[in-house]
């Protein structure tokens, strides 16, 4: 057994990460494909599954985006395989053009839909709430709230999505993928399903000339509606939705609302507080479609209700509509009414101030003194540092190459649009090198619109080796049908680095460990109609700026690979083959303090001594890659002898 997730032991109480209570859900559920491609704080859920997919006879794939990860789920559903889909919340804006159109169609087998959503933007480029992609394709969202509804909500899930044909979303969020919690195990319900694809296309409607047309369509959509009319009656049979009642006392009419985490910090605060019991209390488990039925019976006869979730103020809004037709004298408060912040995560204080001041309670949230006290010596041992990429980095070494041919070809003028990765901290001081990041492949395509308006500066998008094989290549398919004069700067590390180190298409090898065929970069690039390809290793530092050079002064697209084993890969194979990482150190006799190594090249292994006027290295920290020695104008680093 190579996870506890695999344990075949009912009952046994655990302590489980958040995405692995997914994994044991989709275990239990008999989940038998399921696909994502890695997105924190999504990616441990097929990182875990990954580890037993043949224990527990499981197919288990890292996708090339999640649009692929969906569309391989929803052909197992279609062979009766129940399957679902793991992603983070920006991933799933790849999955909407084929989940809008498999609403229309009928599964044999439960098709689920994980979304972890990242509320504050700890690890993403923005804090989308996606139950309002629920919303937008119709189907029904589901809300855990601890780590044991995550693991039991994807049975839930699948039952439901069986019950009505359709996909159904898991909303989770960063505190409930990164959270730790005991769990109770379930039984290991293990069956293989024998696959049966049934030949009528659109499954749950007979077409009598078997196109797709006007006729149809709006039929369809009526069969989707009275679907969705049933769910809340499925959840509710399934204990989806909790109610505390209070019957007297001075807040016998006021209630509140929760779900997800949320709910934590409500719990905490009436615990705290001596209020629970005391005060009326509904946890929503399901919040799309909009249990009417259920939040209309809440508010009957209360005066007042807080809604508390996380996210955008979804609860809230549909509350004041459905408040309007059952008891539209009542006040509602949440983030619409300012007592809760509409960005960022919420928190214990955040909350604890909000139910506060609306029940008119005393809150104290300052921390004690003794916390000050240990919080402000520890601050001050903290070294600032800002966001950068690792010691070693090749990342590193290819923007500095980069930049010193640039200076060479073009006076240090160019335009770069940055993409999704490790690589993205490249914006950072000192290197700076990119002048903005939007999406996921946006570097080349956004590249291709910079090119065509008469920009005179050369025009460069960075891109990642997963995120090439993600979303990169339409767009350099693009770039030269348009001859968009840009040049492409692939980083390739050999896996998706910022995410756990997960193999991708261009690794040699699946989820699970096994050998396949490596898809090369350089060949899609060719077979794209690229006509400059060419790969460097970014630790040699004259041929990489060499070969930047001559990219930039090509007239068309052209693609430099920077090919170079992750840092932080390449150090746990040297640990694990017991071998000896050989630093690089500073000669003191030969440094003048000219900060080069530190103010423009600036790996983290590296230090400058105020006081002797000279720089350092780290031993702990230095990777050996000696890109150092070249950078330093001066010959004053070499590599230790020891």
């Amino acid at each position: 057994m190579k996870h506890i997730i695999a344990k075949n032991s009912p009952g046994e109480r655990v302590l489980l990460l958040g995405n692995e209570a997914v994994a044991r859900g989709a275990i239990e559920s008999n989940i038998e494909v399921a696909a994502s491609y890695p997105g924190t704080p999504a990616s441990e859920i097929i990182d875990t599954l990954a580890l037993v997919a043949d224990e527990v006879n499981m197919h288990v794939q890292w996708s090339t985006n999640e649009m692929v990860a969906f569309e391989v789920a929803i052909g197992g559903a279609l062979c009766g395989k129940r399957s679902m889909a793991s992603m983070k919340h920006i991933g799933a804006n790849w999955i909407v053009d084929p989940l809008m159109h498999a609403v229309y169609h009928g599964f044999n087998s439960a098709l689920i839909i994980v979304s972890a959503d990242d509320p504050s933007g700890h690890s993403s480029a923005n804090e989308q709430d996606n139950r309002y992609m629920a919303l937008m394709a119709e189907i029904p969202a589901l809300e855990p709230s601890d780590i044991q509804e995550a693991k039991d909500f994807v049975n839930i899930a699948a039952e439901i999505s069986e019950q009505i044909r359709l996909p159904v979303m898991i909303r989770l969020v960063t505190r409930i993928c990164h959270s730790r919690g005991d769990v109770v195990l379930g039984e290991m319900a293990r069956h293989p399903v024998e696959p049966n694809f049934h030949d009528d296309y659109y499954r749950d409607f007979v077409l009598g000339e078997g196109i797709v047309g006007p006729k149809v369509i709006p039929q369809l959509h009526a069969i989707l509606h009275e679907k969705l009319k049933r769910v809340e009656g499925l959840a509710s049979e399934r204990s989806l939705f909790r109610v505390e009642r209070a019957f007297d006392g001075p807040f016998a009419s006021t209630g509140v609302i929760s779900s997800s985490v949320a709910l934590n910090y409500v719990l905490d605060f009436l615990k705290y507080n001596d209020l629970r019991g005391k005060i009326n209390l509904l946890k929503l488990g399901l919040t799309n479609p909009f249990p009417e039925n259920t939040i209309s019976e809440f508010i009957d006869g209360l005066d007042s209700v807080i809604v508390v979730e996380e996210g955008e103020p979804f609860i809230e809004r549909h509350l004041i509509r459905v408040a309007k037709d059952h008891n539209p004298r009542i006040k509602i408060f949440g983030k619409l009414s300012s007592h809760l912040p509409q960005t960022g995560e919420l928190n214990f204080s955040a909350v604890g101030r909000a139910l506060s001041s609306l029940l008119g309670i005393k809150y104290d949230s300052s921390p004690p003194k003794e916390k000050l006290e240990v919080l402000e010596k520890s601050l001050k041992m903290l070294t600032p540092r800002t966001l950068t990429m690792c010691s070693g980095c090749p990342h590193r070494a290819a923007y500095y190459a980069a930049k010193k041919a640039i200076r060479t070809v073009s006076k240090g003028r160019y335009l770069a649009m940055g993409d999704i990765g490790c690589y993205t901290l490249g914006m950072y001081p000192p290197l700076k090198f990119m002048q903005d990041v939007f999406c996921m492949g946006g570097s080349i395509g956004i590249a291709n619109g910079i090119a065509q308006t008469g920009i005179k500066d050369p025009v460069i998008a960075t891109i990642g080796d997963s995120t090439f094989y993600h979303a990169g290549v339409p767009a350099l398919i693009n770039a030269t049908f348009n001859k968009a004069n840009i040049k492409v700067m692939v980083l390739d590390n050999y896996v998706t680095g910022m995410t756990g180190y997960q193999p991708h298409p261009g690794s040699g090898q699946t989820a699970t460990g096994s050998q396949t065929k490596k898809v090369n970069i350089e060949d899609i690039c060719r077979a794209c109609g690229v006509d400059f390809v060419k790969i460097v290793d970014p630790y040699d530092q004259k041929s990489s700026v060499a070969v930047m050079e001559e990219a930039l002064k090509f007239p068309g697209p052209a693609v430099v690979i920077f090919r170079r084993l992750c840092a932080q890969e390449y150090l746990r194979m040297v640990r694990k083959a017991g071998e000896k990482i050989i630093p690089c150190i500073v000669l003191e006799e030969k440094c003048i303090g000219c900060r080069t190594c530190v103010a423009a090249f600036g790996c983290p292994a590296m230090g400058f001594d105020t006081a002797k006027k000279k720089s350092y290295i780290n031993a702990l920290d230095c990777t050996g890659c000696k890109v150092c020695i070249t950078v330093c104008p001066y010959g004053a680093i070499k590599q230790s002898e020891e």
